[in-house]
């Protein structure tokens, strides 16, 4: 973000630029976020001769000499943030100098001072003299992720493969489906967040780990919830039997796509679940139950037998429950995002949500997207002030953007000669955007330390939502949505306030 004085010959022994020479949207916030997981990046530095970082003093008022300071400690003092400036003793500037690596004989041999407390001693001296030289760095700005979009429909190929084949799989297998779905939202969450806990390798033995207890989960949850739903007048071996069947596959194989995806093998991703699709709509053209067997078959194993292929590398996390316990967390506000979603689709039709499950990807690249830009503002930003200035709007743009994107696909689909029963709701072209800048929302906080306020949310609004306080009037349920929207919208605000959303 600003720029360096110049190094002496061979430049700084063991000095970590990422603590001195830099406002809050320096290089302290150039890591790169990873989904809410921070690895640290590399900006370059802008060289000047020493005439210019004299005359870059001018640019913050006038700024006295820097006095009787050695050549190269006054190098050092013209690198330190304002912020560092406003120290309360020389105790802390010592601080800071030992955690650069600049320790007590290095200031001794090469910048001349009696060791690391004199040149505290002296830096402290010089509170209000010493800046960093007024001149970001240029970089480009990031473009946009287009390749994310295509993540949106491969999002339906594991759902759109189990409801064509549940359908004839008899009584309880809808509502295993539903369950299994459901608990494939937040389980790929989780299967996200055990995939960023080892960012520079695969943690194949953990990948695999949760790819298998999806399916286990899956197949106990399937059985219970197809009996639960079929009563007991019509429940039978068969139907519980039916019910573990879906839910197995759909689940086990929601996990493998969590895994595909995770590790962003997309064109693996399309083949893992070509044949599984293609026996499905067999299945839904001509019924058969047989068929409708050999379809949950493709899709349980050719999805799994992919995912655990690009996940040979074992990796340095171990393959056991304590691995998977902290990302919960992440599940629990997947498991409320899919409550709600259920609940609205109950009220407003599934067409009319189609929309924004097959823009997941284009709300994924708009999330990663800008958290990049704010990377870019704290590189370029020289005070906490300009960076919040720079920051602040870029996730409202994007949010109302993507609602912009909703609205204008509503308004044309209901354009389209499509048969009466795809027809959206009515009042989609104010439910689908502002549901839509919602979830956005959430997702850019998700990745900033707020999964349990968002968590509680969700589920509140997924209370209210299958409660008679709101009844199916459009009105009500609209101002719901907007005052959630709004609410997010006043957390990110604050959220962006703090400089560690820049990282």
């Amino acid at each position: 973000m600003s720029g360096q004085a110049l190094p002496p010959e061979g430049g700084y022994p063991n000095v970590k630029r990422t603590l001195i020479g830099g406002t809050p949207g320096s290089l302290t916030l150039s890591g790169h976020t990873l989904h809410g997981h921070t690895q640290t990046g590399h900006t370059s530095d802008t060289q000047t001769d020493p005439g210019a970082v004299r005359a870059g003093s001018g640019l913050w008022g006038g700024a006295p000499s820097p006095g009787t300071l050695p050549e190269r400690l006054r190098e050092i003092d013209l690198t330190l943030a304002p912020e560092r400036e406003r120290v309360i003793d020389a105790e802390e500037i010592a601080a800071y100098l030992e955690a650069d690596g600049l320790g007590d004989e290095v200031l001794r041999e090469r910048y001349g001072t009696g060791g690391l407390f004199d040149a505290a001693e002296r830096l402290y001296r010089q509170r209000g003299t010493g800046r960093a030289l007024h001149r970001p760095a240029a970089q480009s700005v990031p473009a946009f992720p287009w390749h994310t979009l295509l993540r949106g429909p491969l999002y339906l190929l594991p759902g759109l493969s189990g409801l064509l084949v549940a359908r004839e799989m008899g009584s309880g297998a809808g509502a295993a489906f539903a369950f299994a779905a459901a608990f494939g939202w937040g389980w790929t969450m989780l299967i996200a967040g055990v995939r960023y806990a080892e960012p520079l390798a695969v943690p194949g033995r953990a990948l695999r780990l949760a790819t298998l207890l999806s399916g286990v989960i899956g197949l106990i949850g399937g059985a219970v919830v197809a009996a639960l739903s079929a009563g007991a007048d019509a429940l039978s071996p068969g139907v519980i039997a039916s019910g573990a069947a879906v839910g197995g596959a759909v689940a086990l194989s929601t996990g493998a796509a969590g895994v595909l995806l995770a590790l962003r093998r997309t064109g693996q991703f399309a083949g893992a679940f070509a044949s599984p699709l293609l026996a499905a709509g067999i299945v839904y053209a001509e019924p058969s139950r047989p068929g409708a067997v050999v379809a949950l078959l493709l899709l349980a194993f050719v999805p799994l037998l992919t995912a655990l292929n690009v996940t040979r590398a074992p990796g340095t996390l171990p393959a056991r429950w304590a691995t998977l316990r902290p990302h919960l967390r992440h599940a629990a506000y997947g498991w409320s995002l899919a409550l709600t979603f259920v609940l609205l689709t109950g009220r407003l039709g599934a067409w009319t949500l189609l929309p924004l499950v097959i823009s997941t990807g284009l709300l994924e690249a708009g999330v990663w997207h800008v958290q990049e830009r704010l990377q870019h503002a704290a590189r370029r930003s020289v005070s906490l002030r300009a960076l919040r200035r720079s920051g602040l709007p870029t996730l409202l743009v994007a949010a109302a953007t993507y609602a912009l994107v909703l609205g204008a696909w509503v308004y044309l689909a209901a354009r389209l000669p499509i048969p009466a029963w795809a027809q959206a709701h009515p009042d989609a072209w104010t439910l689908v955007p502002t549901y839509g800048a919602a979830t956005l929302l959430s997702a850019w906080l998700a990745n900033h330390r707020q999964l349990p306020l968002l968590t509680g949310l969700w589920l509140l609004l997924a209370a209210l939502l299958a409660s008679p306080l709101i009844p199916l009037s459009s009105p009500l349920l609209a101002g719901t949505l907007l005052a959630v929207c709004a609410f997010l919208t006043a957390l990110s605000l604050r959220t962006l306030l703090d400089p560690r959303s820049y990282r």
